[in-house]
């Protein structure tokens, strides 16, 4: 059972408290909580954990708001939270991209749809908690949304604050960071969010993960629609009209696929292929080309490509275009210090492909039951919480990044003697193990269980549910799942259990 929260208004109805009139924030745990990083785990890290009854700190090593990116997808699993957050779940709703998926052959033979992803089938639907959840986030907006919720709620971010090293006092019970300047932050628990570049894995492993080559590049692009105006292929393909929404489009060729969508307000495009870098480009987004090179790629690997898809590669402005490759940090099973005061979210504990459809929410997931596990802990327990949420969290991560390789083979090595005969396979998958999950009901209903797993050093099992039925969990690399992808060894069939 769930603690009972409060109203925290106090009957106070000017200012910023109005926004908050129907935000219930429970008791004070008397957990003071250092969080670093501002992206959308941190920012909802901050929120949930506030909620829950900690004294909250938010530093960044930015000097202000970075207000970049084009769009990410979430499902229902994370944005089930915003039930209790009024003011962002009317913002969801009324921001979000709301789109139907079609599915092309990169010929513009049509394959299926347009129709809501899977998690949006009407039989999806019943029972669910929180907002309608459209396939697409403008990055954006729900940054700006998070940001805005921020400041509702008194949380002061401090910006320019570089991490250069995380530190825990087990005896004192505080863990800490130091500064690029040398000044020292402290509190009971430090949780960085501040992504695959963290500092915290040093403490955490011992060393910082190199980053693995997935097998697999992505150029990738988001720009205005005035671009497009002058090119009537593009007006003919998507005719958006005002108050519309848009329609996001998988094209799929012989090893690659280019997903698409042009809407009032942006237009987003990426097209992920095999890698062919012949250097070492590292992992930055700032390897600007023209596109050019994007159409020849596509002409040379899958030839015969619809005009209007090339039209509205052409229309890229220069400058906004990006390729990098796609690498990957195998998932380590610890995200926590020894003394349980540093705990890693999101890209920190463990990345995901930008295609996946998964690292964004799996973030906020672990926003929610981190905040879920510090409440149930409180003060006196708080280091064994972190590794309590550790513990309810590892499994299912590892099988959502799995998902994430298994949707690329399935873009890009298409059994189409199936798809023939039921063309609705085409469609990306969204488990339902993936979006039918309330991370914050599974660390109420699971966090006894994982306390005395963790303070008996396992010798009290720990039997999760949040992952797909009948599994038997096997840790991974990601070599073997390049290889496979290389030899088209079919991953998802060789999975065992219920992943659909």
């Amino acid at each position: 059972m769930s603690p009972s929260a409060i109203d925290t208004t106090n009957g106070d109805t000017n200012g910023w408290h109005s926004e908050l009139k129907e935000t219930k924030r429970f008791p004070s745990n008397g957990l003071k909580v250092l969080i670093v990083g501002s992206g959308p785990g941190g920012l909802l890290s901050a929120l949930e954990c506030w909620r829950k009854g900690c004294e909250v700190d938010l530093i960044d090593r930015s000097s202000a708001p970075v207000n970049t990116g084009d769009v990410f997808c979430l499902q229902p699993s994370c944005m089930a939270v915003f039930r209790y957050w009024p003011t962002m779940m009317r913002d969801i709703e009324e921001e979000q991209y709301d789109a139907k998926v079609s599915y092309y052959h990169n010929n513009g033979e049509k394959i299926y749809g347009p129709d809501w992803p899977e998690f949006n089938d009407p039989e999806c639907l019943q029972g669910r908690k929180g907002p309608r959840v459209g396939f697409m986030q403008g990055r954006v907006k729900f940054f700006n949304m998070l940001l805005r919720q921020i400041k509702r709620s008194g949380i002061q971010i401090q910006w320019n604050k570089k991490v250069r090293e995380y530190y825990e006092d087990e005896e004192a019970g505080i863990g800490g960071v130091v500064l690029d300047n040398g000044d020292k932050m402290e509190a009971d628990i430090v949780i960085a969010a501040d992504g695959i570049k963290s500092h915290s894995g040093e403490l955490i492993a011992g060393y910082s993960p190199e980053p693995k080559d997935s097998g697999q590049s992505m150029y990738r692009s988001g720009y205005s629609p005035v671009h497009t105006f002058d090119e009537p292929a593009i007006r003919e393909m998507w005719p958006i009209k005002e108050g519309e929404q848009p329609e996001w489009q998988f094209w799929l060729g012989a090893g690659l696929h280019l997903s698409a969508m042009v809407s009032n307000d942006m237009i987003v495009w990426g097209l992920t292929h095999k890698d062919e870098f012949n250097s070492d480009s590292g992992e930055s987004w700032d390897e600007f080309v023209d596109a050019d090179e994007v159409c020849d790629l596509m002409e040379r690997e899958a030839p015969g490509w619809h005009p209007a898809v090339k039209a509205l590669i052409g229309t890229t402005p220069k400058g906004t275009l990006v390729h990098w490759k796609l690498r990957w940090r195998d998932l380590s099973q610890h995200w926590t210090s020894p003394g349980g005061r540093i705990v890693q979210v999101g890209d920190s504990a463990h990345s995901f492909l930008p295609a996946s459809g998964n690292g964004a929410g799996q973030a906020l997931e672990d926003a929610v039951s981190l905040a879920s596990c510090l409440q149930l802990g409180g003060r006196s327990n708080a280091a064994v919480a972190t590794k309590v949420h550790n513990r309810l969290r590892y499994e299912r991560i590892s099988c959502a990044q799995k998902m994430s390789f298994v949707n690329t083979q399935q873009h890009h090595f298409t059994d189409w003697s199936k798809i023939g005969q039921n063309p609705k396979m085409i469609r990306t998958r969204f488990p339902k193990w993936v979006w039918n999950h309330d991370p914050e009901d599974y660390a109420y209903e699971k966090y006894g269980e994982g306390f005395l797993h963790v303070v008996s050093g396992g010798e009290v099992p720990l039997k999760n549910t949040n992952f797909p039925p009948g599994h038997t969990h096997k840790p991974w690399t990601v070599d073997q799942v390049r290889d496979d992808l290389m030899n088209n060894v079919n991953i998802g069939a060789a999975l065992d259990g219920d992943w659909t």
